[in-house]
């Protein structure tokens, strides 16, 4: 395996989005594959990610850095003995420890011989503030020791509100580098390319206490069988944002509508984004977030037990 490439950031800021567009920038004839890690029980990016050429390997209902950490160990050596891949790929579940994986995967790499492992962060413009003071250092790890940071969202934001988010991130890591643009004029091979210079990893990992995630956040699974227009999905996933249903996070899935066509459904906190979607599939959402009120948003998406 040439090199490893960890794709982090919190819930919702685009680390799925930016991964489909990496992957359209590797080499021809570079074998690549991917390691998709999903908090909760079912996988929502994989199928996003699917690629006839692409190995997916799927660790989900858990933590790669906790309670999933044996399973991330073998997943690589997996991957390496059975695909030889010259570039892989991991989606860590948005509240993992970026500071643990890379650990764990520069064990791994002296194990097998790979070249190089590197961490780009994604970071959600409009909410890095909040999440600074409400995760604090939980979130802080993915940025403190990334090798780049790509700032998403700066058109939700003011001028004013993005230089005060690059000026933040520069803080916390003057070492990384930084791309705060639009995310359409976003350069991804010349990040790629900056990420994979010559030399170690540009932060030092050090060992420190590990969140177990597991105890701040959960996560439901429903499978709402009524079909809605694309405005009712709109308003009913809005309603997350209301307080009595807890503190959402994330919710994303894909849903069905009155014409019988698909969408794939995305929210972060006050947003909702809705795309077409093309295959039939599983009406299924997912929601991550903390103190939920799993009977209100079972009673909203008519959950079926399985």
């Amino acid at each position: 395996m040439g090199k490893i490439i960890l794709v982090s950031g919190f819930l919702g800021a685009g680390k799925t989005t930016f991964i489909r567009r990496l992957l359209k920038c590797t080499a021809p004839g570079q074998k690549t594959a991917l390691l998709e890690n999903e908090f909760g029980t079912c996988s929502v990016d994989d199928i996003l990610l699917q690629r006839r050429d692409l190995p997916v390997s799927t660790l989900a209902s858990g933590c790669i850095c906790c309670s999933l950490s044996g399973a991330f160990d073998q997943a690589i050596r997996t991957l390496e003995h059975s695909y030889h891949p010259d570039l892989l790929v991991i989606e860590p579940s948005g509240l993992a420890e970026l500071s643990v994986l890379l650990n764990t995967c520069r064990s791994v790499s002296d194990e097998l011989g790979i070249a190089q492992v590197r961490a780009i962060t994604i970071v959600d413009a409009e909410m890095h503030q909040t999440y600074v003071e409400d995760m604090g250092m939980f979130y802080l790890d993915q940025i403190r020791h990334a090798d780049a940071i790509i700032c998403s969202k700066l058109d939700l934001v003011s001028p004013q509100t993005a230089g005060a988010v690059y000026t933040s991130l520069l803080e916390e890591n003057p070492d990384a580098h930084i791309w705060a643009c639009p995310w359409d004029a976003l350069d991804v091979s010349s990040v790629l390319e900056q990420v994979s210079g010559e030399g170690t990893s540009c932060v030092p990992v050090s060992g420190h206490g590990h969140v177990h995630t597991a105890e701040l956040f959960t996560s439901e699974v429903f499978h709402p069988y009524r079909p809605r227009t694309a405005a009712q999905w709109e308003e009913e996933l809005m309603k997350l944002s209301d307080p009595a249903r807890g503190q959402i996070l994330r919710a994303k899935g894909f849903l069905p509508l009155e014409d019988g066509a698909w969408i794939q459904a995305d929210y972060t906190p006050g947003h909702v984004y809705l795309h077409p979607w093309g295959a039939p599939c599983e009406s299924i959402l997912t929601v991550i977030g903390r103190n939920m009120n799993r009977s209100a948003l079972s009673e909203q998406f008519e959950k079926i037990e399985s």
